[in-house]
């Protein structure tokens, strides 16, 4: 009897052992699989983010678009009018990408920019190629931003006062104000050399723009034979400060103005081909506290020379804990429309807009910026029937970066 229950205990401690060792044979089975299954994974997953890091470089798409409140107070005469309104001021679609890179700088890269608002009109903004052989030269084909004036290029999603300057806003084309009638956001289309000399680290010294565009705005051909040249030379001395002076020489056809805006540039000429000549010089310095710009530019319109100038700064601060990044700034500009001839101004009769604003903004994160500005615009010795002496504007704008 003993030995049969030394053989039952025997052949119980043999299956149970058995068993166990079965179990952690599957069970380790069991875990080999599970690590090579994520590790499969894992090796998709980083062939993914590499073609995927490698489609970015030829091709990233980026947005954004911006709501805007105004408030104006227009104060004409004695009567207190003026506007109140929500309006979407912008919303773009950036295509952009890199097709080649090459040792010594050189490479092939391309953009598509456009504004759904623009919508049913055409929304293209930008097309363009750029081939740079080497930082000395570089050559663009396509529509592009004019290189003339250094606030006309500020990206409207990181511009800081909202409204650009007078100045720019009538002497080079950004807006409906433009003393041509043209409404090109600063752009044109035509052909484009440029490049740098004296590299430093991650910058030129000299650097150089010469452009031929047609002259009369984005996503029309040119309505006349004659090409506007544009050439801008840049010094960088460090690698926060741009200093440079411009010079555009052009011809529009005006012949669509009515009579009486016609005889206001003293033009005898062909419409077709009305001098519009510009020229100027501007500095801009930028660091991560401080930012300052300022730009003075002539224009000759027919036989009607205007002029104007602007001064910006900003204070940028960072909050603490990640809480964003602020920014308090100013900006004083002034037009003036006529001002006789280039040696005598005609102060007293010129009509002259005069504007001091202040500005504030938010970024809390990367996706969005918050803006507020204030305006305070004077118009001296206006001839229009807007004569006013003073008016005050208010306006809130929040971009959305996608």
């Amino acid at each position: 009897m003993k030995r049969f229950l030394l053989i039952v205990v025997t052949l119980i401690l043999a299956f149970t052992a058995s068993a166990q060792e079965t179990a952690q044979s599957e069970q380790s089975k069991s875990t080999e699989q599970s690590i090579a299954e994520l590790s499969t994974r894992l090796e998709k997953s980083e062939k993914r983010i590499a073609a995927f890091q490698e489609i970015r470089k030829y091709a990233h798409l980026t947005a954004f678009f911006q709501a805007q409140y105004d408030w104006l107070d227009d104060r004409k005469g004695n009567a207190n009018t003026g506007t109140s309104t929500f309006h979407i001021r912008r919303a773009r679609m950036n295509l952009a990408g890199t097709l080649y890179s090459g040792e010594k700088g050189a490479k092939i890269d391309y953009r598509f920019l456009f504004d759904v608002v623009r919508i049913p009109q055409n929304p293209l903004i930008e097309a363009w190629v750029r081939y740079q052989p080497f930082k000395e030269l570089g050559v663009q084909l396509g529509q592009f931003m004019n290189p003339f004036s250094y606030e006309a290029a500020t990206t409207s999603a990181k511009y800081e006062f909202i409204d650009f300057s007078y100045v720019v806003r009538n002497l080079v084309k950004l807006g409906s104000e433009d003393l041509t009638g043209y409404t090109s956001s600063g752009r044109d289309t035509g052909i484009q050399l440029f490049g740098g000399f004296i590299h430093r680290n991650g910058y030129s010294i000299i650097n150089y723009n010469l452009a031929i565009l047609n002259g009369n705005g984005i996503n029309l051909k040119d309505d006349n034979k004659s090409k506007d040249i544009v050439g801008r030379l840049t010094i960088k001395p460090i690698k926060e400060l741009n200093m440079a002076i411009y010079y555009q020489r052009g011809e529009a056809n005006l012949s669509g103005f009515d009579a009486e805006k016609y005889a206001d540039y003293n033009w005898k000429g062909n419409a077709e081909y009305v001098k519009t000549h510009r020229w100027g010089g501007g500095f801009a310095y930028t660091s991560d506290k401080i930012f300052l710009r300022g730009e003075y530019i002539v224009g000759l319109t027919g036989n009607l020379v205007s002029e104007g100038a602007f001064l910006q700064g900003v204070r940028y601060f960072s909050l603490p804990k990640n809480a964003g990044r602020v920014w308090v700034g100013g900006m004083v500009d002034y037009f003036r429309r006529d001002c006789g001839d280039y040696t005598h101004r005609n102060n007293k009769d010129a009509n002259v807009d005069m504007r001091y604003t202040l500005c504030a903004g938010y970024w809390p994160i990367k996706y969005l910026r918050l803006q507020l500005a204030y305006s305070l615009e004077h118009r001296v010795n206006y001839t229009f029937p807007n004569n006013r002496p003073f008016g005050n504007g208010v306006k809130f704008m929040a971009t959305v970066l996608l």
